[in-house]
């Protein structure tokens, strides 16, 4: 386990600042990506959806699956382990990255952490503000969702005699 304490030194802030297109696709995708840099979740498989800027590229198909991929890594698997709400942490940014080797005493990490049947390692954590996570998750997955759910199709007849 790592503990991160915010008056102790010796942590490592690994964030860099990025521009998301104002896009719920690419915001989703730039959770995603946050979700798999903290976990060391590099499948090749899923490099498409962590590309935010070329969230354009996605069909409605691959839309979909990013859906089922965000639900599936919902930040309440991740809260408290990987991810930490912590505005006094993100200082004048939404979110930060510290490098797990480096954080001390404040919030308590986990080594590995359980995703799908595999184990991923954890060798980051990430502090956001709740803005963040309202604007990069909660928001554009709800309007995604609403657009997406399947249609159900009504009919109706009118006899006239």
């Amino acid at each position: 386990m790592a503990y991160l304490q915010h008056n102790q030194y010796g942590f490592k802030d690994t964030s860099v600042n990025v521009n998301v297109p104002n896009n719920d696709v690419a915001r989703l995708m730039y959770y995603l990506n946050c979700v798999c840099s903290a976990i060391q979740y590099n499948d090749s498989d899923l490099s498409r959806f962590r590309n935010y800027r070329n969230w354009s590229s996605l069909s409605s198909e691959d839309i979909r699956l990013l859906l089922v991929l965000c639900l599936t890594l919902r930040p309440d698997l991740l809260d408290d382990k990987v991810f930490f709400h912590s505005d006094a942490l993100c200082g004048d940014s939404s979110n930060k990255f510290f490098e797990i080797s480096q954080v001390r005493n404040q919030l308590l990490a986990v080594q590995s952490i359980v995703i799908a049947g595999r184990t991923c390692q954890v060798t980051k954590i990430m502090t956001y503000k709740m803005s963040w996570m309202q604007n990069n998750y909660l928001n554009p997955l709800q309007r995604l969702t609403q657009q997406y759910r399947p249609r159900t199709t009504r009919t109706s007849t009118c006899i006239i005699s």
